[in-house]
């Protein structure tokens, strides 16, 4: 009957802490594995600080799935950023880690409510530039394609 209502059946609050709670055990028992020798090397690869990386690394997934889903709303993507625009993409994966807006951007996701994100978003104006940038180049694109008149 859900289904024909196009609604969502409710989610259980015990079962997404369970979840949350073994994906963060998961997490934990992976970081466990590295030497502080290995995570400093990772860092300076991602030109992150150490402490970065680790909180990184306990980060929710469902942060980078709200990063996702508003790239897409951006007309963003994900890979095309991770080639052209690589500092810009860590740099907007780390700051949604950290945010302290995790639940209230997920709800708005979920109630597709794009507009609010400006009020609290961190990565807002990176997010809103990064599309200006994408539209200005697809419309130097449809510009530059040489029209032949008959």
């Amino acid at each position: 009957m859900l289904a024909e209502l196009g609604e969502q059946p409710a989610r259980s609050l015990f079962g997404d802490f369970l979840k949350g709670a073994r994906s963060a055990f998961s997490r934990w028992r992976e970081a466990r594995q590295l030497d502080p020798q290995e995570i400093e090397e990772v860092a300076r690869d991602l030109n992150i600080s150490p402490t970065e990386l680790v909180s990184l690394m306990f980060a929710p997934s469902e942060s980078l799935e709200s990063l996702g889903k508003r790239l897409a709303y951006e007309q963003l993507s994900e890979e095309a950023l991770a080639v052209s625009h690589a500092d810009e993409l860590r740099d907007l994966r780390r700051v949604c880690s950290q945010c302290s807006e995790k639940t209230r951007c997920a709800r708005d996701i979920r109630r597709k409510r794009m507009a609010t994100p400006s009020k609290y978003c961190p990565n807002e104006p990176t997010l809103r530039l990064l599309a200006l940038e994408a539209l200005q180049e697809h419309s130097a694109q449809v510009l530059a394609i040489p029209i032949r008149l008959a």
